[in-house]
């Protein structure tokens, strides 16, 4: 048996493999050089979205790419240095969030659309309430491409022996971390039932760090409830991963994000009675509101998935 295997591009965009072994078969697949550049880390998206992108056989270089993508506004500069050296690339700015409480947001948003977004090929954004905020600044074509979870799934072997799980910048004024504090102190008259994972300490609670994620999907698996306690959020993956992991978000009222992707019954006021209110209730029919949780993260796990995330940003690519 002969076994030949011939790999040839037609142009930078298709590649094909022919393999012959026995009988000739033609396997067409569409390949892709990237550029993905914003900020690096694992509590970043950058190496999720580049680990999307290779899963799908794409071609991740600086040179000569066909997609320049930018995934926040730290990286516009560079994403523009390469559009520069390369105008043929696709360039793809995404923008996460309009801070509105930080101070000069409209002027400093109207520099990032009057000195980036007019070079872009395409402009994304993370979520549909970043969407209609940058709209303000913005009158041109935006897509919503969200950002990828973390590598999480729901495990039924675990067993759910945590109450609370908070997952963020707890330090971070606009994280409102105090209110699930007092809310879960009067409650139980005990921090020791939240677990707290991310950069920052909040000096209460028992706090984890950061964690890989095999340890952080054992932790979502195994809490009840994770609190989202943001006054904003471009997107809040915490709620997400919980809802994909079992464990029910609870989320406050002003946090718009929270309204695209979690059920009313899980939002409440952000007060501290409220918040109290709210797990009691919840805590009444906990599996049948777990199943309402569970539900939306079995679609949740599809379409925040880092695969699912790269074909995203090849479609918008493909429909220029």
């Amino acid at each position: 048996m002969i076994s030949l295997t011939i790999e040839f591009f037609l142009n930078r965009k298709y590649r094909v493999l022919c393999l012959i072994c026995g009988i000739d078969k033609l396997i067409f697949m569409n390949t892709i050089k990237i550029s993905i550049v914003g900020a690096e880390g694992y509590i970043f998206q950058i190496p999720r979205i580049r680990e999307g992108m290779k899963a799908l056989g794409h071609i991740l270089t600086d040179e000569s790419p066909d997609i320049i993508y930018s995934n926040d506004p730290s990286s516009y500069e560079e994403a523009l240095l390469i559009k520069k050296k390369y105008p043929k690339g696709y360039l793809i700015l995404n923008f996460l969030d309009v801070p509105w409480h930080m101070p000069r947001i409209n002027e400093v948003t109207q520099a990032l659309v009057k000195e980036y977004f007019v070079h872009a090929d395409s402009v994304t954004t993370i979520s549909f309430k970043v969407k209609k905020d940058l709209n303000k600044f913005y009158n041109k074509k935006i897509d919503v491409i969200y950002n990828p979870i973390k590598d999480v799934y729901f495990d039924e072997k675990i067993k759910k022996d945590n109450m609370f799980l908070y997952v963020g910048r707890a330090n971070d004024p606009i994280k409102r971390f105090s209110l699930a504090h007092e809310s879960i102190n009067k409650l139980y008259k005990s921090l020791e039932t939240i677990k707290i994972c991310g950069p920052e300490d909040p000096g209460c609670g028992k706090y984890l760090g950061v964690i890989p994620d095999d340890e952080l999907n054992k932790i979502y698996n195994s809490s009840k409830y994770v609190l989202l306690t943001s006054r904003a959020e471009g997107l809040g993956l915490p709620m997400i991963e919980g809802m994909i992991c079992g464990a029910i978000p609870i989320t406050c009222s002003d946090n718009l994000t929270a309204k695209e992707f979690s059920p009313t019954n899980f939002i409440c006021e952000p007060k501290v009675d409220s918040i109290m209110n709210k797990i009691i209730m919840l805590d009444k029919n906990y599996e049948k509101n777990r199943k309402i949780a569970l539900d939306l993260g079995k679609k949740y796990k599809i379409k925040f998935d880092k695969k699912t995330v790269a074909k995203n940003i090849i479609k918008l690519f493909n429909s220029r």
